[in-house]
């Protein structure tokens, strides 16, 4: 097989991030390529051999994303005569700090690292190529979630699920076929996952008026260019249709640009993504399985969405003076509901203690702004629409959630991050718990 060139198109522009950007600030766009054709694993193995010639690097897949993908891409490699080292991990691995840590150790010493999956897999791979500063690529096997080309990984550090800093991958190629073949569910976890951009970014923008003025508009308007890509063909993601399950798939790696050129999160993770790391946390305690991530963020963007509405109603000028009181309330069940885990997270509650004592000052102060803020927010009956209509059955049940497991992350996974988002605005106001009873009603 010749060698073929290895150009291929950056997912963002450096001219659009100078166009859009509102802060002034320097936005490097990471430059991630994709290529998206039927020949992707071959293209990728020919590009391997032009650059880096025969030597050894180091695929990692699971049993599922190997059968789908993996072993192409590996019989392609080999082909083109490069050493390859392949890491198969179990079934449904989890990205632990001691997992993480043993792949970058298995890492050491080849040329780079190939990742065929969606979320673990390329947390893992990430993590450990930037440990090792190394190269990363990754062969995307579903439109499930937007982390394939963030600059963090989410991995578990003692109990605490926690996102580090991690390079992107140099390099994204992707089947269209397979992304458009995978199960129905990891395109309704992709489609949640990547709404929730709708009310993270408000909880950004709320963050940065209280407190470091850091919002630009950059990554929102970015994300706001394909979004109708997406949110305006649910039926048609359920039922497969390629032109918006692809569509699907530019929104979920425009969005984890978006945190890139941020560097942060915050423009795709709010307080909707915190009760899915508190369900992912609480594992071990409870033996709950997990649901897929997208999944459980959906619900948090139901509950996000609740306090939203309801703040909308308050008068600011009635909050001052709550700030102690909401703070040691949350810090008190901590011990109860975390047992090993509690001083981890309630090293990173402390973290936010300072700011949140200031809200009994700057909510009443701020209150005429922010209320606009609040109002930009959509129902919370108008994502549950539009997450039935994948023909998914949003509820507890489908989410293996029990309802006092769910009020329990409703009205204290705000604890496991330092980031402010609207569960922390909802407490102070006292409309915490009952954003998260309606919410409750609506799921079950």
């Amino acid at each position: 097989m010749p060698v073929k060139s290895h150009q291929h198109p950056v997912i963002i522009k450096a001219s659009q991030c100078r166009k859009l950007c509102s802060c002034g600030g320097k936005h490097p766009a990471p430059g991630v390529t994709l290529y998206a054709a039927a020949d992707a694993a071959e293209v990728l193995a020919a590009d391997y051999l032009a650059l880096h010639g025969g030597r050894e690097l180091l695929l990692i897949s699971d049993p599922l994303t190997h059968e789908v993908a993996g072993a192409r891409v590996l019989a392609a490699l080999r082909a083109q005569g490069v050493v390859v080292d392949h890491l198969l991990l179990g079934d449904e691995p989890s990205a632990t700090e001691e997992l993480a840590e043993s792949v970058r150790a298995r890492a050491l010493g080849r040329e780079l690292i190939v990742a065929v999956g969606a979320g673990t897999v390329n947390d893992l791979a990430k993590y450990a190529a930037d440990r090792n500063g190394m190269l990363y690529w990754t062969v995307p096997t579903a439109p499930s979630m937007n982390g394939f080309t963030s600059s963090i990984s989410a991995v578990k550090v003692k109990g605490v699920k926690l996102t580090v800093p991690a390079a992107p991958p140099q390099r994204i190629y992707a089947d269209p076929q397979i992304i458009c073949d995978a199960p129905l569910k990891l395109r309704q976890a992709g489609f949640c996952d990547v709404l929730a951009k709708v009310v993270s970014d408000i909880d950004w923008r709320i963050d940065s008026l209280l407190f470091d003025g850091g919002y630009c508009r950059l990554p929102t308007s970015l994300l706001s260019g394909v979004e109708e890509s997406y949110s305006g063909h649910p039926e048609q993601i359920g039922r497969g249709e390629p032109a918006a399950v692809m569509g699907l798939f530019h929104g979920l790696l425009v969005s984890g640009v978006a945190m890139s050129l941020a560097g942060s999160s915050a423009p795709a993770s709010g307080g909707e993504h915190l009760v899915s790391h508190f369900w992912d946390m609480r594992e071990p305690l409870t033996g709950r399985v997990p649901e897929l991530h997208g999944l459980q963020v959906g619900a948090g963007i139901i509950l996000s969405t609740a306090c939203y509405a309801r703040l909308a109603e308050l008068d600011g000028r009635t909050l001052a003076g709550r700030g102690a009181a909401a703070f040691d309330a949350t810090a008190a069940r901590i011990p109860g509901i975390w047992g090993d885990y509690a001083d981890e997270v309630a090293r990173q509650f402390i973290g936010k203690r300072d700011q949140l004592l200031r809200f009994d000052t700057l909510l009443p102060l701020h209150w005429p702004e922010l209320v606009p803020l609040f109002r930009q927010v959509r129902s919370p009956e108008y994502f549950l629409d539009l997450f039935r209509r994948t023909g998914l059955d949003f509820s507890l049940a489908s989410l293996r959630l029990s309802a006092d497991e769910f009020l329990l992350a409703a009205r204290n996974g705000r604890a496991i991050r330092t980031r402010i988002t609207v569960l922390d605005l909802a407490a102070h106001a006292g409309v915490l718990d009952t954003a998260a009873e309606q919410t409750l009603a609506m799921l079950s």
